[in-house]
């Protein structure tokens, strides 16, 4: 056999080598030990998680000698047959290439038959979602009410398109996409059997590029390879993918969360020199700042996600931002990568991005200065207080006089709020006298 890519060659034989997909192995070994086997299987979820690698495990656990059983020897004839695709019991059809109804009629036709070695006769449809309307209406008897040596595993990376018809005689399983941690342990494992010597930043930003995706980084690992050899260092992940660095991208960050506009101007300045992709920089910041809200909202979930000294890495840095802060430069982020993606002149999108984000730190939003008008702060009412001179106790009232004479009127003291010192103390803030200022010519703008 001539060569294998590593995405093929290290792809998993059985259940025990899934990565990442506990609940799916789980669920499927319970149902193959109890004989509760669904007659149709729907895989969910993004590409390279494992779809089509779980549906040809599920086969081989359903035709293995003496089976169904989960712990199959993937080396039999049967299960090899299986994974190299000439077994005439499973048939492995592309959802994109055979997506008319007449592909799903000669299926449908060769259903009756029964198997020829092994105890089923299974369907794998890849991409099932790209058939067509005409296609699922003839597939949907036959998929309620097949014969009981069929089966039918069906996978998908658009859910959302299959109709509801063939959705509710499937039994879904929901892949995930698989943690960082998870595909850097991965990859370490292929470098160690490929004799390939990687930095373990490089593992780690292979694993981010890949977005939960295994398949992505056994084939960025696959061109990092054909591209430095069996040595891999941190420089050679950003050349070849240009990506800006995960130290690199912590000091754009810190400067734009200082509203340092120089500083972050000049940083941007050395990714143009390096030829590191505008677009890509923007998402690794969105990327940083999302994990930075994370460890602040849940800490464990982002030891699980990030790793230990990831995490670590992140409180180094120092105080966290306040969640408003961090979920404002979220969503302008968010807001201007479309922009940002379909701009002639990146670099300087990028620019005015990142002057915007700079800004975030003087603004003030109008819903705290509202609140804080309605409920001011107990310090600034401790201080307002303390301002004020002690009350002086009020004269005693006079008798009144004889009734045949008029009441005098005594002058009325209005009597002053509470609050209103503390008001006048908020007020005069300079920060928020600029913040109402730059609110009212916004509405003045808007009204006319």
């Amino acid at each position: 056999m001539g060569y294998l890519v590593l995405a093929r060659k290290y792809r998993p034989r059985t259940f025990a080598e899934l990565v990442g997909q506990d609940h799916v192995v789980r669920t499927l070994s319970n149902s193959i030990a109890e004989g509760r086997l669904a007659h149709a299987f729907l895989f969910v979820g993004p590409r390279g998680i494992g779809k089509t690698s779980t549906a040809r495990i599920l086969a081989k656990a359903l035709n293995c000698p003496q089976g169904p059983k989960t712990d199959f020897n993937p080396d039999d004839d049967i299960c090899k047959e299986i994974e190299e695709g000439r077994s005439l019991d499973v048939l492995e059809i592309d959802g994109a290439s055979n997506r008319g109804i007449n592909e799903i009629k000669e299926l449908r036709d060769s259903v009756p038959y029964a198997p020829a070695r092994g105890k089923f006769k299974i369907y794998i449809i890849d991409e099932v979602h790209m058939l067509t309307t005409e296609a699922f209406n003839a597939l949907l008897k036959t998929l309620e009410e097949p014969p009981a040596h069929v089966k039918f595993i069906f996978a998908t990376t658009e859910v959302q398109k299959l109709p509801a018809t063939i959705l509710s005689r499937c039994q879904r399983f929901d892949l995930r996409r698989i943690p960082d941690p998870l595909i850097v342990s991965h990859l370490r494992k292929i470098s160690q059997a490929e004799k390939i010597t990687i930095a373990d930043e490089a593992l780690l930003l292979l694993a981010r590029q890949a977005e939960g995706g295994l398949r992505d980084a056994e084939s960025a690992l696959e061109q990092l390879v054909s591209f430095a050899g069996r040595t891999i260092t941190l420089e050679h992940v950003l050349e070849v993918f240009g990506l800006a660095g995960p130290i690199e991208t912590r000091a754009l960050a810190s400067a734009i969360l200082a509203g340092d506009g120089p500083s972050a101007l000049a940083k941007l300045h050395e990714f143009r020199t390096r030829h590191r992709d505008p677009l890509r920089i923007a998402q690794d910041l969105a990327r940083h700042f999302r994990n930075l809200l994370l460890l602040q909202i849940a800490p464990a979930e982002a030891e699980a996600e990030l790793g230990k000294e990831e995490k670590q890495t992140l409180l180094s840095l120092g105080k966290l931002p306040e969640q408003s802060h961090l979920l404002s430069l979220l969503e302008q982020l968010l807001e201007f990568e479309h922009h940002l993606r379909n701009s002639l002149a990146r670099e300087v999108a990028l620019e005015i991005l990142a002057l915007r984000l700079c800004e975030q730190r003087e603004r003030v939003s109008l819903e705290t200065i509202l609140k804080k008008l309605a409920v001011p702060g107990s310090e600034t009412r401790a201080e307002s207080a303390a301002s004020r001179p002690s009350p002086t106790p009020l004269p005693k009232p006079t008798p009144a006089p004889s009734s045949t004479s008029s009441p005098a009127k005594t002058p009325t003291q209005k009597p002053t709020s509470p609050s209103s010192s503390a008001k006048e103390t908020f007020l005069n803030d300079p920060a928020i006298r600029a913040a109402l200022k730059q609110f009212d010519a916004r509405v003045i703008d808007q009204s006319s």
